[in-house]
């Protein structure tokens, strides 16, 4: 771990602990290393915020700041990012954001329709500045029954459809935005993929969700969200979704170790581990309080404290990854790890080589992205083609692709899944 990951991890503890970091006395090229490395995490906000009560910040990213920059880390006129304007702007997203949510939940609530709330706000809360924890969308659990009431009340508040002109009942994430607005609004009529021969048991962990839901406030709005029990192992199958796609970042370690701290005494961890343990998530889940623990400060509850397991390998992949692993190596060689974890759950042995995996994916994979391969999996060679010319049109956005590094990537990951016993040690 270099020193800048060493001063992330220390700034984020301090923002998330609400205390005041040591000063790490960086120089300046450190300390814009240490926030690129934030906003890969997605907690630029929180890190600058942290930072800025220490004096080498100060001196250094203080002459970078001038007032009325772009709102954009590109330049300022002394060739800086701008990194004040960016969290600003951020911030002011993030505040813009939620007052169109809570305003959108009481214009559904008139309607008779009522979500419950995953992540988004509900984690803000644990925070000590909220709005320095920000989030992109807002993710609604409804009754599958409702679909179809909810996207036409959405359409009729003004929103525009993401998922294109599909039946809401036919699918079970449904997107929209609202235009000339940052809300973004993601309606599930369950947790998982109901069709992913890995994720597609998880939904029945949660049938119970609206029985005896929650009720938090956010601002002067009540919101219906998953008892913490529920919650947090939502949170925690989240991760291990995107740890088995192309990883995730420090935000959800953060999320999961605030949360289990909130509501220590109303949650039955041994029941947790036990659920976790089924699912062969166990290992991997100590592995993320271990991480809490020893570099966010937040004490790991006593059944996954009781684990031993070596938190650095996962460290290491959460600091590599960022947010969702965006980085098109990963997103390459998220084929190979949910390849070899589906081989190992169903019992088959490395049936698709790496490399075809990673580059053409089974109609299944793609339905999400592609509904239409849904009604019509004999079109996957369209989608396989549509996908590879975007990731060639449009890789500068995540980097140079490499099929070499995909492989080495998923490889490596491969053997994570194997320390963490998610998989049977003779995969490969």
């Amino acid at each position: 771990m270099t020193r800048n990951d060493q001063t992330l991890l220390a700034l984020v503890q301090a923002g998330i602990q609400g205390e005041e970091p040591t000063d790490p006395a960086l120089d300046g090229s450190e300390w814009e290393t240490v926030l690129e490395l934030a906003e890969r995490h997605k907690l630029l906000p929180l890190v600058l915020d942290a930072a800025f009560s220490l004096p080498s910040a100060r001196a250094v990213l203080g002459k970078s700041l001038p007032p009325g920059g772009k709102v954009s880390p590109e330049a300022t006129d002394e060739g800086r990012p701008d990194w004040r304007t960016l969290v600003l702007s951020q911030v002011n997203r993030q505040v813009v954001q939620e007052n169109e949510f809570l305003n959108l939940i009481l214009a559904l609530r008139e309607r008779g329709l009522e979500p419950l709330m995953v992540k988004g706000a509900i984690c803000r809360k644990l925070y000590p500045k909220p709005l320095l924890r920000p989030s992109v969308d807002d993710d609604l659990l409804i009754r599958p029954e409702q679909a179809a009431a909810f996207h036409a009340a959405l359409l009729e508040l003004g929103l525009t459809e993401d998922h294109g002109a599909t039946d809401p009942n036919a699918l079970w994430e449904l997107s929209y935005h609202k235009p000339d607005s940052p809300l973004y609004i993601e309606l599930h009529t369950c947790l998982f993929d109901p069709e992913s021969p890995i994720f597609s048991g998880f939904n029945g962990l949660f049938a119970d969700a609206f029985d005896a839901p929650d009720r938090e406030q956010v601002q002067d709005v009540e919101l219906l969200t998953p008892e913490p029990n529920l919650h947090l192992l939502f949170l925690i199958l989240h991760a291990y979704k995107h740890f088995l796609f192309s990883g995730f970042g420090l935000r959800i370690i953060s999320d999961v170790c605030l949360f289990s701290r909130a509501y220590a005494a109303r949650i039955d961890f041994e029941k947790l581990l036990q659920i976790c343990t089924e699912l062969r998530c166990h290992r991997f889940t100590a592995a993320v309080y271990r991480i809490g623990e020893k570099y966010l400060g937040i004490p790991a509850p006593a059944a996954f404290a009781a684990l031993e397991v070596d938190e650095g390998p996962l460290l290491t992949d959460v600091l590599e990854s960022g947010l969702h692993g965006a980085d098109i190596d990963r997103l390459h060689s998220a084929n190979i790890t949910l390849t070899t974890v589906a081989d190992d759950r169903l019992g088959s042995k490395n049936q698709t080589s790496g490399l075809r995996a990673s580059l053409f994916p089974s109609a299944q994979k793609l339905s999400g992205s592609y509904p239409f391969l849904k009604k019509h999996p004999w079109m996957v060679p369209a989608a396989w083609t549509h996908r590879l010319t975007g990731y060639l049109l449009h890789r500068g956005k995540y980097g140079k692709q490499s099929p070499t590094a995909s492989l080495r990537i998923g490889r490596e990951r491969v053997a994570l899944l194997q320390q963490y016993d998610i998989i049977d040690q003779s995969k490969s």
